[in-house]
């Protein structure tokens, strides 16, 4: 039976309008009102669609404001911080998607929370830049076809080399979370570095000097990779794992397939950019770039 990444994102949906007290027709009035506003920023280079402004309701809570401010930077950051984006055709990317295992454990955790798991293939092939291009490929994916509520995010490290950790720089991680708090909201649920080497605390630094204290906590750190089963389950730990889960190579495979199928939208996407001539209020720069020099602690839920 084929694997579908995102068959549970029904059941995801329906649990978070039960959390923010939401019912289908509230949720329709939302979207009817996001896409009322649509119709006069005519700096946007399209009208956003009805399952995309749905998740973007969610990630803010049903805060229409937010999630005004969200669907606005999810078309400028493409302009904002471009080298954070790359069109998964490309031949770098494609390239590290054979270095790295990329997946998406199909089965929610708790039956809510979406989790990511990465692992470099070899040595001294981790890139935190190119990971962030291909998730923020992954991101569009999900947009259309899944519930975007809250994330889990699990980075094996047992083939990262001190090499790979010391290219990671305060400056870089803090433009990869200005992105996922400015467009996604930041909705992280935990971090797990799992068969994390004594060197993972030079990591754990920048993490530090970057994130707010509560994101920074939810940080977990382990020397092996046990805290999986018991978080995933037996039936969804990948089979690298002891699991009866898929392998991290056919989720991988499944996430280039997804890429594929989306082909056409990521050749849109690259043609598309904000007419800043048109914004109704001038974008400040400066306060959405304000972590260079000394970093400000990003303002994230």
């Amino acid at each position: 039976m084929p694997i579908n990444l995102f068959e549970q994102a029904e059941d995801v949906r329906k649990q978070a309008y039960e959390i923010f007290h939401k019912n289908e027709k509230s949720v329709e009035e939302d979207v009817t009102a996001i896409k009322e506003w649509l119709k006069i920023q005519h700096h946007l280079p399209e009208k956003t669609n009805d399952a995309t402004i749905r998740n973007f309701l969610i990630m803010n809570k049903f805060s229409i404001e937010k999630t005004k401010q969200k669907i606005d930077m999810y078309y400028t950051m493409r302009s904002v911080i471009p080298d954070l984006y790359c069109n998964p055709k490309s031949p770098q990317i494609k390239d590290y998607m054979n270095d790295m295992y990329v997946g998406i454990i199909p089965v929610p955790v708790r039956g809510l929370f979406k989790t990511f798991c990465f692992k470099s293939k070899e040595l001294n092939k981790l890139s935190l830049k190119k990971l962030a291009m291909v998730v923020s490929s992954i991101s569009e994916v999900r947009l259309n076809d899944d519930c975007y509520y809250r994330e889990i995010m699990i980075l094996d490290m047992e083939n990262v080399t001190l090499n790979d950790i010391l290219k990671i720089t305060p400056s870089l991680i803090a433009k990869i979370f200005t992105v996922y708090e400015k467009v996604y909201s930041l909705r992280l649920e935990a971090l797990y570095l799992v068969n994390a080497p004594p060197f993972v605390s030079k990591l754990l630094a920048i993490f530090k000097a970057v994130l707010k204290p509560k994101i920074f906590d939810r940080i977990q750190v382990h020397q092996d990779t046990e805290c999986l089963r018991q978080l995933l389950g037996n039936n969804s730990l990948p089979a690298d794992y002891g699991g009866n889960g898929p392998s991290l190579q056919d989720l991988n495979d499944l996430i280039m397939l997804k890429f594929e199928d989306y082909q056409e939208r990521f050749d849109q996407l690259d043609k598309m950019r904000v007419d800043e001539n048109l914004r109704p209020e001038q974008l400040n720069n400066d306060e959405i770039l304000g972590f260079y020099g000394n970093f400000r602690k990003l303002n994230v839920d």
